[in-house]
């Protein structure tokens, strides 16, 4: 579990997960996640933490127009659910001295859930943007990140993550 005295100051960057456009059409049950993730983004990029796009090696070609990487923005080809088992994420990561992932995507409990679990077991300090996140199914996005849905249960990324809102990634920059 994240406490505050864990805390340490590691570089960030941002993942954007599974933000193509047949997946956010068809795993999100809010249409309008886009448009926070975009914003989201945006202010990665602005408070400079690189961006880092992973998505189903079919859909390559296929981001959603608002999430488009940007100049040398890395879109990384995967097979499985999450974004660093058949990726090179993780020694992208570390080459660029990353210690923080902040986390966005569709859907909350595919991508999201296993790449969460999966960087903070690797040892990543992890931050999820909660409101540029989303599922098919609203109760199991907000059991995975709302800790008051099941306080007791260890479901909940909230034990392993920081959930923030996209307005707060600046201050997660380092």
């Amino acid at each position: 579990m994240i406490v505050p005295s864990q805390a340490t100051k590691a570089r960030a960057a941002f993942l954007a997960l599974d933000f193509a456009t047949y997946i956010v059409e068809n795993f999100s049950h809010d249409g309008a996640v886009v448009e926070r993730a975009s914003d989201a983004m945006a202010s990665a990029r602005a408070a400079g933490l690189p961006v880092f796009h992973v998505v189903h090696e079919a859909m390559r070609d296929q981001i959603h127009p608002l999430l488009a990487p940007v100049g040398y923005e890395s879109v990384l080809a995967k097979t499985t659910m999450g974004a660093f088992a058949t990726t090179n994420l993780h020694e992208r990561l570390q080459a660029s001295g990353v210690g923080r992932v902040v986390i966005a995507g569709v859907a909350t409990s595919g991508t999201v859930l296993s790449t969460a679990r999966w960087a903070y077991d690797i040892g990543y300090e992890v931050a999820l943007c909660a409101d540029a996140c989303d599922d098919p199914d609203p109760q199991v996005h907000s059991a995975l990140l709302d800790e008051s849905v099941f306080p007791n249960s260890w479901i909940g990324l909230w034990r392993i993550a920081r959930v923030v809102k996209s307005t707060e990634i600046g201050d997660l920059r380092s």
